[in-house]
């Protein structure tokens, strides 16, 4: 994507100038966390940060951006990963949660799957994240919400609708082939399907419109 911007900002050179290596083929800006803000635009902009070297008030300020930059791509880096952690940035709005020195093929792989609209996250990780949300989902008192949530799960056919009951349990892929007696491959197909047929951009996304439907 040419018109693409990527910033890296962290508070340790080392690791800044590995991004800038790893990641040349996108030019990223190196940026320090109080002026990124100052930097973004309407285009599409990521902003991968490092999450180990910054202040409390510097991660508060760059998750912040979410809300006033709702098209902010934001991939968290961080020096040990944990799962509470990553439930956490992610339930922050982070389209990302990696660690900070991923390998150079994995770390360019973590910026073309965010630029598709998924998140990177471990499936582990993924499937907490989804039941912490459907165990307590956003408070929606709009009937327009609702009412748009079912017109967009109106085409799904009834082995669609299968997957889809499954998934919003917290399924992994591999969970929903073993209840539904199908395979895999099959499951990713449906998957697939649902998520062009719904415009959800990834399976927590898909999760949370379904949990919206009228029991």
């Amino acid at each position: 994507m040419s018109n693409m911007k990527l910033f890296c900002v962290s508070n340790r050179p080392k690791v800044l100038a590995r991004w800038k290596s790893l990641l040349n083929k996108w030019q990223p800006d190196i940026v320090e966390a109080g002026a990124v803000q100052n930097r973004l635009d309407s285009g599409v902009c990521i902003v991968l940060l490092h999450l180990s070297s910054l202040s409390e008030g510097e991660k508060q300020q760059l998750f912040n951006l979410k809300t006033k930059f709702p098209s902010t791509i934001l991939v968290v880096c961080t020096d040990i990963p944990n799962e509470t952690e990553g439930v956490e940035v992610l339930q922050l709005g982070a389209n990302g949660y990696t660690n900070t020195y991923v390998t150079g093929s994995l770390l360019s792989e973590v910026v073309k799957t965010v630029l598709r609209g998924d998140i990177w996250a471990g499936p582990e990780l993924l499937q907490k994240l989804l039941r912490r949300l459907l165990s307590n989902p956003p408070v929606t008192n709009s009937k327009v919400d609702t009412a748009e949530s079912v017109d967009c799960f109106d085409g799904l056919s009834s082995r669609e609708r299968d997957v889809l009951s499954v998934l919003v349990t917290g399924a992994s892929n591999k969970e929903i082939a073993r209840e539904l007696d199908i395979t895999e491959r099959t499951v990713k197909a449906h998957l697939s399907s649902i998520f062009q047929k719904t415009g959800a951009s990834d399976r927590v996304t898909l999760a949370l419109m379904a949990s919206k439907l009228p029991v």
